[in-house]
C-alpha cells in the first residue's frame, strides 16, 4: 500500500487532542526531558520533576521503539505518579504548575544506524505510529483533556503524549513525506524531530523544512558532538523562531547554564543513566541525576524572559 493511500485513510481525530498552545505546554522555566528505556525510569523522572521523558528501547544503539506494552504500562505509570501530586496539591491542582502533565514522547525509530529508511523501515514506523494513536485513543482518560462545564477550559490531561520520529533522502534532505504521513497518523500528537536532523546536509535548512510542516519540537547537538560544539548552529535555529529547540549532546548539571546561555534554548535533553553500565544491562535511570538537572535548570533565567 502507497504512503499516499495510508495518508488519505489516516484517522483524523485532532478535536479530540489538545492544541499545541495549551497553557500546559507553555513552560515557565527551562524544560528538562530525560531520555530513557524503561517503565520505573518514567516513574523516576516523573518524581524528580522532569516535563517530559523520551521513551526509547535499546539505549545503547541511540534509541529505538519501544513495545506497546511498555508505552500502556509508561502511560499508566506517568497517570498514577501525576494523579498523586495532583492529590498533594489540592482541589486547585489545575491552576498549579505542579498539577500539569507529563510530557510521554515516544521514539518512532525501527532499528538503531543512520536515519534514510527503505520500504520496510518506513512501514514499521507507519504501523508504529498508527498503533500508538490507537492506544492513546483507547487510553484518552489519561492522555486527553478532560472536559468541563466550559468547553473552552478542559482541564488538563495526566499525560500529555507525543512522539519522537526523523528520516532523512538520499541527499540529506528532511523526508518530507514520511514526516507528513506520520503528522497525520499521529492523531494530533505533538511531534519532536530527532537527531536526525544532525545528520542532515544542512541542518538550518532542514529545521526550515520542519517549520513547513508543522513539527512541534527539534532535538539537536547543532550537527556536532556536544551541545557547547553546536552551540552557534543551534543558536540559528532558535533564532527562526519555528519549532521549539530542544538543546542535547552531554548536557549535564555542570554546563547547562553555559548550554542555555550559548545556545538560547529553552529546553535541554540529556540521559541520566547510571555510569558505567555495561551495554547488555538495563540503562537504568539515576533519580538523583534527574533531581539534580531539575534543580539546575529551574534557578536558570528563561531567554528571553523577565529575568534574562
Amino acid at each position: 500500500m502507497s504512503p499516499a493511500v495510508l495518508s488519505a485513510t489516516a484517522p483524523s481525530l485532532r478535536h479530540h487532542t489538545a492544541p499545541q498552545d495549551a497553557p500546559w505546554r507553555r513552560l515557565d522555566h527551562i524544560g528538562v526531558e530525560i531520555c530513557l528505556e524503561n517503565v520505573a525510569g518514567v516513574r523516576l523522572a516523573v518524581r524528580a520533576g522532569a516535563d517530559r521523558a523520551e521513551l526509547c528501547d535499546n539505549l545503547t544503539v541511540g534509541g529505538t521503539t519501544p513495545s506497546i506494552g511498555a508505552i500502556e504500562a509508561a502511560v499508566l505509570a506517568a497517570a498514577e505518579e501525576v494523579e498523586a501530586k495532583r492529590q498533594r496539591i489540592g482541589a486547585h491542582w489545575a491552576s498549579s504548575a505542579g498539577g500539569a502533565p507529563f510530557g510521554l514522547r515516544i521514539m518512532i525509530r525501527p532499528r538503531g544506524g543512520g536515519f534514510i529508511y527503505d520500504g520496510d523501515g518506513r512501514r514499521a514506523m507507519i504501523a508504529d505510529v498508527r498503533r500508538i494513536a490507537a492506544l492513546a485513543r483507547e487510553m484518552s482518560e489519561y492522555t486527553r483533556p478532560v472536559p468541563t462545564s466550559n468547553p473552552a477550559q478542559p482541564l488538563p490531561p495526566a499525560v500529555d503524549l507525543g512522539l519522537v520520529i526523523g528520516g532523512l533522502t538520499d541527499d540529506g534532505t528532511v523526508d518530507r513525506g514520511l514526516v507528513r504521513l506520520l503528522k497525520d497518523l499521529a492523531d494530533g500528537a505533538s511531534l519532536t524531530y530527532h537527531r536526525a536532523i544532525d545528520a542532515s546536509r544542512d541542518p538550518l535548512e532542514a529545521y526550515r523544512d520542519l517549520r513547513q510542516l508543522g513539527v512541534d519540537y527539534v532535538l539537536t547537538s547543532g550537527a556536532a558532538d556536544t551541545a557547547l560544539d553546536g552551540a552557534r548552529a543551534i543558536a540559528a535555529m532558535v533564532a527562526e523562531e519555528g519549532p521549539t529547540v530542544i538543546a542535547t549532546g552531554m548536557v549535564r548539571s555542570h554546563n547547562a547554564a553555559e548550554v542555555i546561555e550559548a545556545t538560547g534554548a529553552r529546553e535541554i535533553h540529556l540521559r541520566c543513566s547510571f555510569p558505567d553500565l555495561p551495554p547488555h544491562l538495563p540503562q537504568n535511570t539515576d533519580e538523583e541525576q534527574v533531581r539534580e538537572i531539575v534543580e539546575v535548570a529551574r534557578a536558570l533565567p528563561v531567554p528571553g524572559g523577565p529575568g534574562d
